[in-house]
Parts: structure tokens; C-alpha cells; sequence
């Protein structure tokens, strides 16, 4: 049975509806021009509702905790302990694993409150949030992983990058969101985040590192067919670069092994194009690319095969 009931307090009408009478009734408030339980209403001013939810918070009641500075966030937006709550509902959320929602909260402190004493803090916990859905295993198709926390991870190390451009965790965000970027065979973008490093953070430790990435990535790009070749060519710069400038020894190490592979890789291109003349009875094109195998990269098989066609051919150029 619904009952409403009508009370009159001077000129202000309130509207009390219950259901089944011991249930809990709702009541028509003028300052929030809505109808809200009392049961869950923000108390009467912000030190109250913040104190409310602190109890909750304290007594390890954390799903109750954010609810309530959620609530002082949006019964008191601009109360100095908005920025505060709004905080601390994401850590209520961090407490009980959900980080997303910690995350989301976490961001709206710096975007509704900027002004923020928190800022600092705020970046250094979504940077360890994004390393958390980095790092979460998820089922693969055919070897591609299929990770919305991969997603997520990218989303949040961007925001860390956005919120403090040149604070302490932006490089480190970039080069981590390269490696998403990379798991998700996104090489374009994965390039674009190890170069922001070398170009807006030079004094980095992870200068030297991202250089060999940039590298490494565009290598590994190469063994997509249908990657541009060109970029190919481009790693091949870059590693030799590394390996006579580098001073880290291991990055010199894996540079000169890359360097090495990838040579390889395209002297046995090169020598398909060569072969391919040589069938087409085009010996003289054939020649100028078997020799220009043996030049540029001495030392690998297909090099040595270039030699042997070489003279074997010239027989038969007229």
C-alpha cells in the first residue's frame, strides 16, 4: 500500500511519499528542487557530510566511505573540503581495488579542483594505477591481446603526461605507454611516445633507452608486411647511430646484435629484388643490385651469395 502524505511547515509544502509505510520515504527538498531520501541525504553542512564519510573511511567501510564524498561533492561542489572528499573517495575506491573508478576520481580532483594541494600526489597515484592494468594478464586471439586494461593503462599514463607535462612521472609514463602501445602492435604511436621523450625530456635517464626503442620498434614494425620498408631503412640509421654514441654498454650490446639481424633481413630483400631480375634476364640490373648488397652489407650470407651471382653473371652481360 502507497501512501503520500502532505505536510505543511508555514509557506513550505513538503512531500512525503512512503511505501508500505515502514519503508523508507523520500521528501521534497526546495534547496535540492528534488525529491531525496533522508536516509541518504547530505547533512546539513560540508564539515558535517565530510566527517560523516571520514567515519566510514576510518572504520574501513570503504564502499560507504565513497558513496559519502561523493555525495559532499555533489551536495557541496565548491566548499573548500570539496577538492578534499573528491580525493578521498578515490582512495576509498584504491582501498577497495576498484581502480578505475579510483582513477576516475582521482582525475576529476585535479579537473574540478586544480588549485588542488594534491596535485603531486594525485599523478603519482594514477601512474601506479596505469602499471596496475599494464600489467593484468588477458586472453589472447591468434597472439594479439585482447586488453581493455591495456586501454586503460594508455588512457592514464596520458592523463599522467597531460596533468604534469614535465613533472617527475612524465617520462617515465611516456616510455611505459610506448610499451602499451608496442603489446598493442601500434607502432606508429608507440614511435611518436619514445620520441616525445627524446625530444621534451633530454636530461632523462630514459633518453638513451628510448633512442634503442625508437629503433627496436621500427625493426619490429619491419616484420609486418605490410609496414613501409622505408622505415625499415630508418631503423637501420638509428641503430647504427646507438652503437657509436650510446655510453651504455648494454644498449651499445643489443644495438650492434639489432643492427646485425636487421642488415641480414635486408640484404636477403634486396637479394630477392637482385634475383628477380636476374630470372627476367635483366643482368645488368641484377649485377648493380647483387654489388650494392655486397656493399652495404658485408659480412651477412646474402652478401656472400652476391658474389657468386656476380660472377656468374658477368659471362652472360653482353
Amino acid at each position: 500500500m502507497k501512501k503520500i502524505v502532505v505536510i505543511l511547515s508555514g509557506a513550505i509544502t513538503f512531500l512525503v511519499l512512503t511505501c508500505n509505510i515502514a519503508s523508507a520515504f523520500w521528501v521534497w527538498t526546495p534547496k535540492e528542487n528534488t525529491f531525496v531520501n533522508p536516509k541518504y541525504a547530505a547533512k546539513d553542512t560540508p564539515e558535517e557530510q565530510f566527517d560523516w564519510a571520514m567515519k566510514f573511511y576510518k572504520e574501513g567501510d570503504f564502499k560507504r566511505a565513497a558513496d559519502e564524498f561523493v555525495r559532499l561533492t555533489a551536495s557541496y561542489k565548491d566548499s573548500d573540503l570539496a577538492p578534499e572528499a573528491q580525493y578521498y573517495a578515490g582512495k576509498s575506491f584504491e582501498e577497495l581495488g576498484k581502480y578505475y573508478f579510483a582513477y576516475q576520481n582521482y582525475q576529476k580532483t585535479i579537473e574540478n579542483y586544480p588549485y588542488t594541494e594534491r596535485m603531486e600526489e594525485i599523478v603519482s597515484k594514477e601512474y601506479i594505477i596505469a602499471g596496475i592494468f599494464q600489467n593484468k594478464e588477458e586472453p589472447k586471439l591468434m597472439d594479439l591481446e585482447l586488453s581493455l586494461s591495456l586501454e586503460r593503462a594508455i588512457e592514464i599514463y596520458k592523463k599522467v603526461v597531460q596533468n604534469s607535462p614535465f613533472g617527475p612521472y612524465a617520462d617515465k609514463a611516456l616510455f611505459e605507454m610506448a610499451s602499451c602501445y608496442r603489446r598493442s602492435s601500434k607502432y606508429s604511436e608507440a614511435i611518436d611516445a619514445y620520441e616525445k621523450i627524446i625530444n621534451d625530456h633530454p636530461d632523462s635517464s630514459l633518453n638513451d633507452e628510448a633512442k634503442y626503442e625508437v629503433a627496436y620498434t621500427m625493426y619490429e614494425a619491419s616484420k609486418d608486411p605490410e609496414y613501409d620498408q622505408e622505415n625499415t631503412e630508418e631503423a637501420l640509421e638509428k641503430f647504427e647511430r646507438i652503437v657509436k654514441t650510446t655510453a651504455i654498454p648494454a644498449i651499445q650490446e643489443e644495438a650492434d646484435s639489432m643492427l646485425k639481424e636487421l642488415k641480414a633481413k635486408k640484404a636477403r630483400s634486396d637479394f630477392g629484388v637482385a634475383s628477380f631480375y636476374e630470372k627476367q634476364k635483366q643482368y645488368k640490373s641484377a649485377i648493380i643490385y647483387y654489388k650494392d648488397i655486397v656493399k652495404k652489407y658485408p659480412g651477412t650470407s646474402a652478401a656472400d651469395e652476391a658474389k657468386l651471382r656476380i660472377d656468374v653473371l658477368k659471362g652472360r652481360v653482353k
